[in-house]
């Protein structure tokens, strides 16, 4: 069995899909502009020995000719950002959107746990509702504006790395969030960031909106 296969056979109960599958076309597409010089600075990012970490902005990213082209190709010239998420988790906990873009390439595979914005309903998605994409080693995707995603899955033990491209200044800091505004405004998080969580996550003691049921999402590893 290849890697999809080996992940579909111990995540029964998650739909679980490659990026190249036809199912991935209301999430996002797959994009020619990757090259080694952008895998290899991909590579020399730092995997941690726990959790993830995200940086927003990489210098040694952003002066890649792939990330011009990006910016070019799927941000039509605006200032972008070009950063990481690596690490080692597993869980759903969150599910955020942004009203842009966002790139993703890793040279090592992982699982992305995506919905559509259709399926939130009064503030709140169902984990029902979530699909696994699996990321194939050195493929580079666009997600789509307002889909749900969060930090992706690893799918060995050693983890993922995972680049992140987006309008820049996505996910600075807010002056101040407010979970109790009423609509859209109570899941903003940060800037350009709306994030809904899991009642048992972290984001949830961290004060995020809660706005996720049924089951926290736990991709298990073949």
């Amino acid at each position: 069995m290849n890697s999809l296969q080996l992940l579909q056979h111990v995540n029964p109960n998650l739909k679980l899909y490659d990026v190249r599958d036809a199912a991935f076309a209301p999430y996002g597409r797959v994009l020619s502009v990757g090259n080694e010089a952008l895998f290899a600075a991909i590579r020399r990012t730092e995997i941690p020995a726990e959790g993830n970490r995200y940086v927003a902005s990489d210098p040694s990213l952003e002066e890649l000719d792939a990330i011009h082209a990006i910016a070019r190709t799927v941000y039509g010239g605006m200032p972008v950002q070009a950063g990481f998420c690596n690490g080692r988790g597993f869980t759903l906990n969150a599910e955020e959107y942004h009203k842009c873009s966002e790139v993703n390439c890793t040279t090592t595979g992982l699982v992305l746990l995506l919905a559509l914005p259709e399926h939130i309903r009064s503030r709140s998605l169902d984990s029902r509702d979530v699909v696994g994409f699996f990321l194939p080693p050195e493929t580079v995707v666009e997600i789509h504006p307002r889909v749900l995603h969060f930090a992706p899955c690893r799918i060995r033990p050693e983890g993922f790395n995972c680049l992140v491209v987006l309008e820049h200044g996505t996910n600075e800091p807010l002056d101040a969030v407010d979970p109790t505004l009423p609509g859209e405004d109570a899941l903003l998080w940060m800037r350009n960031k709306w994030l809904l969580c899991h009642p048992d996550s972290p984001q949830a003691q961290k004060g995020a909106f809660v706005g996720i049921s049924g089951e926290n999402i736990q991709l298990n590893l073949p």
